[in-house]
């Protein structure tokens, strides 16, 4: 008799003692690249594109595309957070990012899944591969982001390279300050790539002037 109560009582006991770890367990909290659109209509999201970018699938290091955040600390070591994460792939929130930039920089829309015919328009019409070279978070130090991007015009085949690197200072060692000083980082390197647009839009020769290091242009192969 004994051991049948027992064996009734053992899946109530299993249940209360996943009840109680899940409940002791921290929430996850999600983080995001992108910046909250505004509501006092300061942000001009709306309008006819003036210009149109293939925007290519953003590559980034390997360490980079998972889902939990990473935080290292001076000495180098790795510390993977279990319950901070990105809300999406850093490579495509990084899309978005640079997309954005590109609107406001230009009027640039991404036409990367549906390009448009050369003959079927007269909007200037480029191609953009970015490289995501750094994306570390060192805690009580700073967050640093590096990137190379190549943008090529699809009218006359000119190429421009550029790179920028930049960092943002990280004095706190949580998740969602190693979150938000990424962000800052990301968002100041989408600006430089829609600058960089807005040049060669205009015809600028100093496409990458004032990016960053290694700026290098070329003409029609």
């Amino acid at each position: 008799m004994m051991m049948f109560s027992l064996s009734r009582l053992l899946p109530s006991i299993l249940c209360l003692g996943l009840l109680v770890a899940c409940a002791s367990s921290p929430p996850v909290r999600y983080h995001t690249l992108s910046r909250p659109e505004t509501t006092d209509g300061t942000a001009d999201t709306s309008g006819a594109a003036r210009v149109l970018v293939q925007i290519l699938p953003i590559e980034v290091p390997e360490g980079v595309a998972r889902d939990n955040i990473v935080l290292k600390d001076p000495s180098g070591r790795v510390t993977v957070l279990q319950t901070d994460r990105w809300l999406a792939p850093v490579a495509d929130d990084m899309k978005q990012v640079v997309a954005d930039a590109l609107w406001r920089a230009a009027r640039a829309t991404n036409t990367y899944q549906a390009p448009v015919p050369a003959q079927s328009t007269s909007l200037p019409q480029y191609r953009l591969a970015v490289r995501i070279e750094r994306f570390d978070a060192i805690s009580g130090q700073a967050a640093t982001v590096e990137g190379s991007w190549t943008l090529r015009s699809l009218s006359d085949d000119a190429v421009h390279i550029c790179r920028w690197a930049g960092t943002q200072p990280l004095d706190a060692m949580d998740g969602a300050a190693a979150a938000a000083a990424l962000a800052e980082a990301s968002h100041r390197l989408a600006e430089r790539i829609g600058d960089s647009l807005r040049r060669a839009v205009a015809g600028d020769d100093e496409v990458c002037s004032g990016v960053g290091s290694s700026p290098v242009s070329e003409g029609p192969a």
